[in-house]
């Protein structure tokens, strides 16, 4: 038997804020009870911890969204909507702040450990142009959501996306430290697949419940992942890196 239409996307929120959990678990929710990490030998800078209340917020309130749309509470709904709207304005401020100051926490970090920036964040210009990217597409996506409020079909796939847009750093983590207890390079791939999983997963879910594939759907997969592949490429050339003063 099909679940609910809205049982999909509450459940996708729900993966998401458990992998943002599970991810950061160890360098921020938990951080307390878990040893002194060396990537912060001086603790966790406040803009970073700031960064994560905001979009751990985020991932919440995604959350308490469709929840409200399972209970069929649809004017609550609404109404929290706005709230959403505001606080992403801080998701985009507080994204741009970090991905800012994150070259210069490197380098320091880098002279604090006697060893490079390449040593200790690997991939550091492909990050820096994912989250350029990523914090691009949330932009377009909470604005288009916004202006199609009146049309679920479109506003809850924008919505889903603007979560997944930012989980491939939580997916990484995830990944990394199935790769540190497994002592192999499994991260390798289980990080690209994760991302492939949730991302893809929004098509097979409109071909389950429409028998198609909703363009909707098809505009944030490709967007997705066309910035995923610029990200990559640009990353290695010498304007990617030149432009972000690397």
């Amino acid at each position: 038997m099909t679940p609910p239409r809205p049982a999909y996307f509450h459940h996708m929120n729900w993966t998401m804020l458990v992998l943002v959990f599970l991810g950061f678990a160890p360098s921020f929710y938990l951080k307390p009870l878990v040893a002194e990490q060396p990537f912060y030998p001086n603790g966790l800078p406040v803009p970073y911890i700031v960064h994560g209340i905001i979009l751990t917020v985020w991932y919440v309130f995604m959350v308490v969204q469709t929840t409200l749309i399972k209970n069929k509470k649809i004017a609550t709904h609404r109404k929290l909507g706005w709230f959403g709207a505001a606080w992403a304005v801080l998701v985009v401020l507080s994204t741009v702040y970090a991905v800012t100051i994150f070259p210069g926490r490197m380098v320091a970090l880098a002279q604090q450990l006697n060893s490079t920036v390449d040593e200790v964040e690997p991939g550091l210009v492909f990050i820096l142009w994912l989250d350029i990217f990523m914090c691009t597409l949330f932009v377009a996506f909470i604005i288009i959501a916004i202006i199609q409020r009146l049309k679920p079909d479109i506003h809850k796939r924008f919505i889903l996306y603007t979560g997944l847009v930012f989980i491939f750093a939580a997916s990484n983590r995830v990944a990394g430290t199935i790769a540190y207890l497994t002592d192999s390079s499994i991260n390798l791939v289980l990080g690209p697949l994760i991302l492939l999983v949730l991302t893809a997963s929004l098509l097979v879910h409109d071909y389950k419940t429409q028998k198609r594939i909703l363009p909707v759907s098809w505009w944030c997969f490709g967007l997705y992942w066309l910035a995923m592949i610029l990200s990559f490429v640009i990353a290695g050339t010498d304007f990617g890196k030149s432009i972000l003063n690397i």
